[in-house]
């Protein structure tokens, strides 16, 4: 495994002109968890002063004293690590005088301060402290629930009061070039759909093997990192973990629509409603209606990371042949099935390069209510009227014209006007 930083302008940049507005400042920088927000914000810092403190489930007066004594070593106080306070006001109430020039005060995975009961008393801090100083302070958060709920929402003690957030998001997927630099485009397309953009995952893999050979290591191996990931995210993340098991397992499993995910987890509709939700708010997953459509019956439900995708494809149901040693077999049940697995995330790819790098302004995929009839991708020029519709093939055959012709006779079904201009794709991995 390689450490390594790939690049991150915008988000470096946006940082770095909010902190030379040299005035007090209140930065939110939230996003999944592995996402690279750590190793940011230490890139930030580099060849600045800073008081940079990463809070746990320690407790809020462990907490606390810890806080202080990294920041007395920061500001070169070793009285100050000896004094004793009470709440985190009076601690910051003593700081704020003997932090001379040091500015940047970073508090990172700040949810655990939220849970300890400290979220009200940082607005006090705020509004009575910070807010009258020339500190930049930078909350950082995984869990995009407590995040959103309880920093940024409008019920939330500190709304009101940041002067930036920003989103840390995974990478897209040509960014994976600066992972694997010697890998095909085949390649990356295949990790991306094992590994997402999630930069600490991309890091598990070597450029110098292939992908399988990859997977073989990194997942179904009882000591692997990736192996065990997913059951400490959702732990982390929920406090009934059970139940968006079964509704990850069945969305990963194929069952896409609400009335197929009730009947595979046997859950209650209401239930169901709540806790798939919860799943969207974490952006774990997401639910789509087809391009031109508007009825609501024909939502479908997918997952949004390709980690937990491959992880509750294979993994999952499979975890007790890797604890008996016969992750062999898991491989071949991958081998055989692989290229169905990444041909959805070859149609994400190919509907992403067309609305990042095409003229078109809308682009989606299509199908109609019995789901019989599937087109991967239409996209929309509002601007000229021209309608573009896509077949994609996660395929080393050649595409026969029938392929193409079936295009044409599917395209008369969505709701394009008949003097719309049309033109037609099929994107192939051969």
């Amino acid at each position: 495994m390689v450490q390594q930083f790939v690049d991150r302008r915008s988000e470096l940049d946006a940082l770095e002109r909010e902190f030379e507005k040299d005035r007090p400042g209140l930065a939110v920088v939230y996003g999944r968890r592995r996402v690279g927000k750590t190793e940011l914000l230490l890139h930030f810092l580099k060849d600045r002063e800073a008081i940079f403190f990463h809070a746990d489930r320690r407790g809020y007066r462990e907490n606390l004293v810890e806080f202080q004594r990294v920041a007395s070593e920061v500001i070169d106080n070793p009285l100050f690590e000896r004094a004793m306070f009470e709440s985190w006001h009076e601690m910051f109430r003593e700081l704020l005088p003997v932090m001379g020039d040091i500015r940047l005060v970073v508090i990172d995975e700040y949810p655990y301060l939220i849970e300890e009961g400290a979220n009200e008393e940082f607005q006090k801090i705020w509004d009575t402290l910070l807010s009258k100083s020339r500190v930049f302070l930078v909350l950082v958060g995984s869990s995009m629930s407590m995040m959103e709920q309880k920093v940024l929402a409008q019920s939330a003690p500190l709304y009101g009061r940041r002067s930036m957030q920003l989103r840390v998001d995974k990478f897209p997927w040509e960014e994976l070039w600066g992972f694997f630099p010697s890998y095909s485009t085949s390649e990356i397309i295949e990790t991306y759909s094992v590994l997402d953009g999630i930069p600490l995952y991309l890091e598990q893999f070597s450029g110098s093997k292939g992908v399988l050979k990859n997977i073989e290591e990194n997942y179904l191996r009882k000591d692997a990192f990736l192996f065990e990931e997913a059951d400490f995210l959702l732990l982390e993340e929920f406090r009934e973990p059970r139940r968006y098991f079964s509704i990850l397992r069945a969305i990963a499993s194929g069952k896409r629509r609400f009335g197929e995910i009730a009947d595979e987890t046997a859950m209650d509709k209401t239930l169901l409603s709540k806790y798939l939700s919860s799943l969207k708010v974490l952006r774990m997953i997401d639910d789509d209606l087809p391009l031109l459509e508007g009825r609501t019956r024909l939502r479908r439900y997918r997952l949004t990371d390709n980690y937990y995708r491959f992880w509750f494809r294979y993994v999952f149901p499979n975890r007790h042949l890797v604890d008996v040693g016969r992750s062999s077999d898991v491989l071949w049940t991958v081998r055989e099935t692989f290229s169905e697995h990444v041909s959805s995330t070859f149609e994400e790819v190919v509907r992403d390069v067309l609305l990042r790098h095409g003229p078109w302004t809308q682009v989606g995929a299509w199908w109609d209510r019995k789901g019989e009839n599937e087109i991967d991708a239409i996209a929309l020029d509002g601007r000229s009227g021209r309608v573009l519709f896509v077949e994609t093939k996660w395929t080393n055959r050649a595409v026969g014209w029938k392929t193409v012709e079936r295009l044409i006779e599917k395209s008369e079904l969505p709701k394009v006007g008949r003097k719309a201009e049309r033109g037609y794709l099929v994107a192939s991995r051969s």
